[in-house]
C-alpha cells in the first residue's frame, strides 16, 4: 500500500481532498506533525512519515496580512516547500504542490498559459512564485498546479461569506471589474485524486509531465456576478447586488483584474478537466442543502 502525504488538515482543498483519497493509505499532517512555519523541521518530520507521494495544498494565503508579515509568507510558501522539494527530489518521490494566478499581474486579455511570464504585484504572489522556482529548481518529480478563486462549504471563502451576508442584509456592493474563473474545491480535489490515481497506475511521475499545470474551473465571470450566481443557486431572493469598481473597495494588496487560467496542458497531458464553474456551483450548491 503506498502512502499518501496531504500536508495540511482544515484548508478548503485539503477538507475535500480527505473526502476522496483513500482513508488507508492517506496520512494528513496537521500543524503538529508537520508546521511549515518550522522550517529547519520539515526534513526530519518528512523523514519519520516516509511518504510514497507528498500532496501540499497548505500555504499562507492571507493575501492582505502577507504585505506586513512578508517573512512569514515567504518561509511557509517558499522556504519550506523548498525543503519540501528537495526531500521529494533526494527520494524520487512524486509531489503535488498547489500555487495560485497570483503569480501574474492580472493584465491580460486573454487566459494565462503556463508559458507565459509571471509578475506578481504583491507579497503573496511573490512567495508563491518563488515556492514554484523552488520546486522546479529541486528537479523533484512535481505537479505545480496553479488554481484561483478557490471557494467551498468550508473555511473562509467568498461563497460563504455571501451566504453569510445575505442572512443580515437585504443589498451588497460587490466588484465587477476583476474577472476569473470561480473554482469549488469539490472540482479542485476530483482532479486530483485522478492525477494521483494516474501516478500511482503508472508507478511514479515521468519527466515529461513534470511542471506547471493551470488548474481552475473552466470559464470564466467576475465577483459580482458570481455572487448573484451564488444567490440563485441557493434560491437566495431577498438580495440585490450591486456592481462597484476595484477603486472603491481599497485593499493592502493588489488583485489582478484579469485571473483566468487556460486549462488546456492539463487536458492534452492527462486528458483531465475541471468543469465549468456554474456546473461546479451547482454541485457546491446541493452540498449546501445536504449540510
Amino acid at each position: 500500500m503506498k502512502k499518501i502525504l496531504l500536508i495540511g488538515q482544515n484548508g478548503q482543498v485539503s477538507t475535500y481532498l480527505q473526502g476522496v483519497l483513500p482513508a488507508d493509505s492517506l496520512q494528513v499532517a496537521n500543524r503538529e506533525i508537520l508546521d511549515l512555519s518550522k522550517v529547519d523541521q520539515v526534513q526530519e518530520s518528512l523523514a519519520a512519515l516516509a511518504p510514497d507521494l507528498i500532496i501540499n495544498p497548505a500555504a499562507y494565503t492571507a493575501v492582505d496580512l502577507a504585505e506586513s508579515e512578508t517573512e512569514l509568507a515567504y518561509a511557509i510558501n517558499r522556504d519550506a516547500v523548498a525543503e519540501i522539494a528537495q526531500y521529494a527530489a533526494r527520494h524520487q518521490v512524486p509531489l503535488i504542490h498547489f500555487s495560485t494566478d497570483y503569480v501574474f499581474p492580472g493584465d491580460a486579455d486573454k487566459p494565462y498559459k503556463e508559458t507565459d511570464v509571471p509578475g506578481p504585484t504583491g507579497v503573496y504572489g511573490a512567495s508563491k512564485l518563488a515556492g514554484e522556482k523552488a520546486v522546479l529548481e529541486s528537479g523533484a518529480p512535481a505537479l505545480i498546479l496553479r488554481t484561483a478563486w478557490v471557494y467551498s462549504n468550508h473555511g473562509k471563502n467568498f461563497y460563504r461569506t455571501m451566504l453569510s451576508l445575505a442572512e443580515s442584509r437585504d443589498e451588497l456592493s460587490v466588484v465587477a471589474d476583476q474577472i476569473g474563473a470561480p473554482t469549488y474545491a469539490g472540482s479542485i480535489a476530483e482532479a486530483t485524486k485522478r492525477l494521483v490515481d494516474i501516478i500511482l497506475e503508472q508507478g511514479g511521475l515521468r519527466k515529461e509531465q513534470s511542471g506547471i499545470y493551470h488548474f481552475t474551473c473552466a470559464g470564466q465571470t467576475s465577483w459580482c456576478e458570481f455572487a448573484r450566481a451564488i444567490f440563485v443557486e441557493n434560491e437566495v431572493t431577498n438580495v440585490t447586488v450591486n456592481p462597484i469598481a476595484t477603486a472603491d473597495y481599497p485593499t493592502p494588496a493588489k488583485r489582478p483584474a484579469f485571473s483566468v487560467l487556460d486549462g488546456n496542458k492539463l487536458k492534452s497531458v492527462f486528458g483531465i478537466a475541471l468543469p465549468h464553474w456554474g456546473t461546479a456551483l451547482a454541485q457546491c450548491a446541493a452540498e449546501s442543502k445536504s449540510l
